[in-house]
């Protein structure tokens, strides 16, 4: 009971503070005179904003009942149940509890998915496309979740600074994810065709080659399966990088903006940003080891459980949660100011105006609402608003003006 209510004060209780702030900020800014957006689009957009984050209200609730039970019950009558070898166990004891969190978060999903999204003009995939991403997230977690699981369980049971080992192992992984996401995993849930518009693909080559980014190649992806969304960015490291374009992003925005767009990607390119990040994620991993290794054996035993390998594992995901929460202060920090950094780049790269317009477009598209309560952005938003970003680019003029937004 003592570690559920301390999980409570310090992540359940700023969440949902934060949530209500960002809701009566969200109520009180949607009746002003609205910017960027037409009338209609402000308050669909803060309407939009609204219901998604009483979905959250309702995730941040369900999260906190559902530590309680695992915490509680769950964990302590799971291990009571299984009598296998100490390694299968573990493998065993901690899919259990990511299948039963991935499973109870396919309702909430759903709803999003296929009726918020479509009611807003988002999701343009049906039932089957849900589902049949569903279960390749599903065999993901099953396959790559239980090697993982049983790599660290090894590690964790067999060697005595199992935390040191753990660091690197782990440290070699989020490398090989940035590696393998775009060459294998993203494959699974999008197609990639090479571009086929000669003259914008030789702008892009042009502009790549300015900044002395070799890439494998430029790619469309066919996001308008799932949604009305705009993107672009860069996937992959070393010789496995690309420039990847959402098919709506082609469709929507001039060939001018686009390449302001890819312009801002590539600040992010010659700042570093990426390995920065990399190595945030890192530091996070590290000291989620070191934590985990300072706990008491009192600890478990409030739990009912011992400290072996698969208790050790489940906590660390049920700790992740509430230091992640205020490890992203600093993270959507750096984020912000990396943003800014990029939008100059890509300024000085194409133009301040193309630039601006572009992220005027984007966020006509996606339907975002440019205000929210200022705690709140530090939280959660790992970019500036709009407007900030408009006034750095000298632009604010056109914020101000709602005939490029619509």
């Amino acid at each position: 009971m003592i570690v559920w209510t301390a999980y409570g004060l310090f992540l359940t209780l700023p969440k949902l503070l934060l949530s209500f702030l960002q809701l009566r900020f969200l109520q009180q800014e949607s009746s002003k005179k609205p910017y960027i957006l037409t009338k209609e689009n402000f308050i669909k957009a803060a309407e939009y904003a609204n219901i998604k984050e009483k979905i959250a209200i309702l995730n941040v609730i369900l999260d906190f009942i559902l530590t309680g039970f695992w915490l509680l019950y769950g964990f302590s009558t799971l291990d009571a149940w299984l009598d296998l070898i100490p390694l299968f166990k573990a493998v065993v004891f901690v899919l259990c509890y990511l299948v039963v969190s991935f499973l109870l978060g396919l309702p909430l999903s759903a709803y999003e998915t296929l009726v918020l999204d479509k009611r807003f003009g988002f999701a343009k995939g049906g039932v089957k496309l849900f589902v049949l991403d569903s279960l390749k997230s599903f065999v993901l977690l099953i396959l790559i979740g239980g090697i993982l699981i049983f790599v660290f369980s090894f590690i964790i049971i067999n060697v005595a600074q199992w935390e040191l080992y753990a660091f690197i192992l782990g440290s070699v992984l989020i490398v090989s994810v940035n590696v393998l996401y775009p060459l294998l995993i993203a494959r699974m849930f999008n197609k990639f065709t090479p571009l086929q518009d000669g003259t914008l693909k030789d702008s892009i080559n042009a502009l790549l080659e300015r900044v002395g980014f070799k890439s494998n190649g430029v790619f469309v992806m066919d996001a308008s399966r799932r949604d009305g969304r705009l993107n672009a960015y860069f996937a992959g490291l070393g010789s496995a990088k690309r420039v990847i374009l959402f098919d709506t992003l082609l469709e929507k925005v001039p060939k001018d903006s686009i390449l302001a767009v890819l312009g801002h990607e590539l600040g992010h390119f010659k700042h570093y940003d990426i390995y920065k990040m990399m190595a945030l994620v890192v530091g996070f991993f590290g000291f989620l080891l070191f934590l985990i290794a300072q706990i008491p054996q009192a600890f478990f035993e409030m739990l009912h459980l011992e400290a072996n390998a698969h208790s050790l594992i489940v906590i660390l995901f049920v700790l992740s949660s509430p230091v992640g929460f205020y490890f992203m202060l600093l993270v959507n920090f750096l984020s912000c100011k990396n943003e800014f950094n990029a939008d100059k780049f890509g300024a000085h790269l194409t133009s301040a105006e193309s630039l601006a317009k572009a992220l005027l477009i984007l966020v006509k598209e996606n339907n975002a609402f440019p205000l929210a309560h200022p705690l709140f952005m530090r939280f959660y938003y790992s970019h500036p608003p709009l407007m900030a970003r408009l006034i750095a680019l000298e632009c604010k003029e056109l914020g101000e003006s709602t005939d490029i937004a619509d």
